[in-house]
């Protein structure tokens, strides 16, 4: 017997050591770009974890499709952005998938909220999986926390009993209506205890609060996509009118400041501008508001083509979009990606930035910036009117667009963005402005010249 023990004991040992093998073999096919090796240990289940790690969704879900399929909560916890990215729409096609699916409308109403186009194309398709599947609506019981009134048994001791507390409870409690249906209804009052109520359903609330979110948070010139999702879904979701963003929405917007006698929030406005020019001027012009969307003269790049924005701000003429002039070698999308270069533009080091800008233009200086945050009323409270989701006074529109360090690594996409100046500083840094998403203050800032932050161009005085 004490034999047949350590035989087990080495067999389990053994079995173990086996499943850590195969596991290391598919890490390292994965990690190789095997496809074929890894796809071959998954079909055999010669492994113990769901692992991406750099693989794309379409490569990932090449690989753990049937994986994906069958173990959809634990596939997103291993591999969010592949699972959410390649096999999305099928996890919101799955009525037995609603947490999964929960979760990829969390990870793209989060990603497309920079203005990710690619998240906002795969959110539009989630969207239109998860509505078809009617379980999804339904309300869901959850636990919670109360203080009820519990029914009295129906006879006996233990009713007189009960009733002779209710009386004595509802007297405590002030509670005279209470107290009258005693007799009749007797009740005990029950504090701290758990019940079982009907909430709504998580995965519609989750919709519901990200698209009327992200179409005020999101990037001005990807707004409109929030806004289309807001009105095909508005029904089966049961949006109110006062969240949908549509022409009645913005009738009612201008109509209520027309009463009111304020002036149209400019944030709002070039929001709508964005998306819905000339029809905002025709509307305002109808409606007698002497108020028009910000007119921009336009800068054609000779070097590629590619047309920017300028606005004169105090007296400066300057590119109120981020350039996204390709410097081969000296500039990068963020995170490597061409569709942050299409919403944020690109990313340069200083060097780089201080020959980026087109002829006739210049990289913004230290003292172009002292004027601008002199003019949006001082460098602590500037970026409430200058950035893209605040109040955007000047249309100036600064993005979040993030930076990279040194080695590439891109960090807060959507919460700061950061301009390089032409200012090089006695350390050897450089000189930078950066503002947040959730502060007014524009921060002048030394930074190390090799980082990679955006660019704002300005047109020389002539």
């Amino acid at each position: 017997m004490k034999y047949f023990g350590k035989f087990v004991a080495f067999a389990a040992a053994s079995i173990f050591a086996m499943g850590a093998f195969a596991q290391d073999d598919l890490h390292d096919a994965i990690d190789a770009g095997d496809l074929a090796t890894a796809k071959t240990l998954v079909k055999k289940g010669k492994f113990e974890d769901i692992y991406c790690g750099k693989l794309t969704p379409s490569e990932a879900v090449e690989v753990y499709e049937k994986v994906f399929k069958k173990n959809p909560e634990e596939s997103f916890a291993n591999c969010p952005t592949q699972f959410a990215y390649g096999y999305g729409q099928e996890a919101c096609s799955n009525r037995k998938a609603a947490d999964a699916c929960n979760e990829v409308i969390s990870l793209l109403l989060l990603d497309a909220e920079t203005g990710n186009t690619k998240a906002i194309d795969a959110l539009e398709s989630v969207i239109r999986a998860a509505l078809r599947v009617k379980e999804y609506a339904k309300p869901v019981k959850m636990m919670a926390d109360t203080s009820i009134w519990v029914p009295c048994p129906k006879k006996g001791r233990a009713r007189n009993d009960c009733m002779e507390e209710c009386f004595i409870q509802a007297h405590n409690m002030n509670d005279a209506a209470r107290e009258e249906s005693c007799e009749k209804k007797p009740a005990r009052f029950v504090e701290d205890t758990s019940v079982l109520v009907p909430r709504p359903s998580p995965l519609y609330e989750n919709l519901r609060k990200g698209l009327v979110e992200g179409y005020w948070k999101s990037p001005k010139n990807v707004a409109h996509r929030y806004a289309t999702m807001l009105q095909t879904s508005a029904r089966t979701l049961s949006l109110p009118d006062s969240v949908v963003i549509n022409d009645a929405y913005l009738e009612n917007w201008a109509d209520k400041h027309k009463a009111a006698g304020t002036p149209l929030p400019g944030s709002e406005l070039f929001r709508f501008c964005a998306s819905w020019q000339p029809k905002i001027d025709e509307m305002l012009a109808a409606k007698g508001f002497e108020t028009r969307c910000p007119v921009f003269e336009e800068f054609t790049d000779p070097r590629d083509g590619q047309k920017y924005k300028v606005r004169e701000i105090g007296g400066k003429k300057w590119f109120v979009e981020n350039l996204n002039f390709d410097m081969k070698g000296a500039s990068n999308c963020y995170d490597r990606e061409d569709d942050n270069c299409k919403v944020y533009g690109r990313l340069y080091t200083q060097g780089a930035a201080m020959e980026a800008c087109p002829e006739g233009t210049h990289l913004s200086t230290d003292e172009d910036w002292k004027a601008l945050e002199t003019l949006a009323g001082g460098a602590n409270v500037a970026a409430e009117k200058l950035r893209s989701n605040g109040g955007d006074d000047y249309a100036f529109t600064a993005l979040f667009g993030g930076y990279a360090n040194k080695t590439m690594n891109s960090v807060i996409l959507g919460e700061g963005a950061y301009f390089w100046t032409e200012k090089r500083l006695s350390d050897g840094r450089g000189l930078a402005r950066s503002m947040f998403n959730t502060e007014n203050a524009v921060t002048s800032m030394p930074v190390e010249k090799e980082f990679w932050l955006s660019v704002r161009c300005v047109v020389n005085d002539k």
